[in-house]
């Protein structure tokens, strides 16, 4: 199975692909905004900038099965932030449409697209989405765009993400 891991320099792209290597079968891809170390080894790609027929070009030559979109931003401008959570994954969706309507679409959202809980009961995955900041309407921007496409598409709502590598500039990588 083909599968490309879009953001996989990040920090849940980078375990992300990592888990996906040790599965037997998997040839998996790495993608990025930056160029792989080794050239012709990885797909680049800004999904925030890319143009749409350049994108689904460059989607149809690798052919991947499935795609994982671990790419997005979680802090910046609200252009940046715009860009990298709701443009990236609408353009993506068009451009996998376009170019591999059978592959699978896994998008990672974030819990912030919920917002704050009501009263003391944890948030529900059939909860309505509420985000507070411009970083959770982004994200939720993104999800719709992923599941109102007519791909084979599912989002994974992220929750506190810790492990080794975490970012030095989140209180986890910190620590």
């Amino acid at each position: 199975m083909r599968i490309l891991v879009l953001g996989a320099g990040g920090f849940l792209g980078g375990h992300t692909a990592r888990r996906l290597r040790a599965l037997p079968g998997a040839r998996v891809t790495d993608g990025g905004r930056t160029p792989a170390r080794t050239p012709g080894d990885g797909f680049t790609a800004d999904l925030a900038t890319a143009d749409g027929p350049g994108l689904a070009d460059a989607l149809r030559a690798l052919a991947p099965d499935a795609v994982v979109n671990c790419a997005g931003a979680t802090g910046g401008s609200p252009l940046h932030l715009a860009g990298a959570n709701a443009r990236g994954p609408a353009l993506l969706s068009e451009a996998l449409q376009a170019a591999a309507p059978g592959a699978r679409l896994v998008h990672l959202g974030s819990a912030a697209e919920y917002g704050a809980p009501d009263g003391p009961r944890p948030s529900a995955e059939c909860d309505p989405a509420r985000p507070l900041g411009l970083y959770g309407a982004t994200k939720l921007a993104g999800t719709l765009a992923v599941t109102e496409s007519p791909l084979d598409a599912v989002v994974l709502r992220v929750f506190n993400p810790v492990g080794p590598y975490a970012p030095e500039a989140t209180l986890p990588g910190r620590l």
